[in-house]
């Protein structure tokens, strides 16, 4: 069953994989981007929405 986005919650979840590559120094490695939008759609479908709840949860490794 496909889920469809808001723009906005697709927004959040761009701004965290943005985010958390330029932390880690990967924004410009494709397989490493590739990876955070893996991890960041997990954790949306997972329940956590927000800003602040999927850094956190990127940040733990989860």
């Amino acid at each position: 069953m496909a889920n469809n986005l808001t723009k906005e919650d697709l927004r959040i979840c761009v701004d965290v994989v943005k985010t958390i590559a330029r932390e880690r120094g990967t924004a410009k490695d494709p397989a490493a981007v590739a990876e955070l939008m893996s991890a960041v759609a997990r954790n949306y479908n997972r329940g956590v929405r927000s800003f602040e709840q999927l850094i956190a949860a990127m940040k733990a490794g989860t």
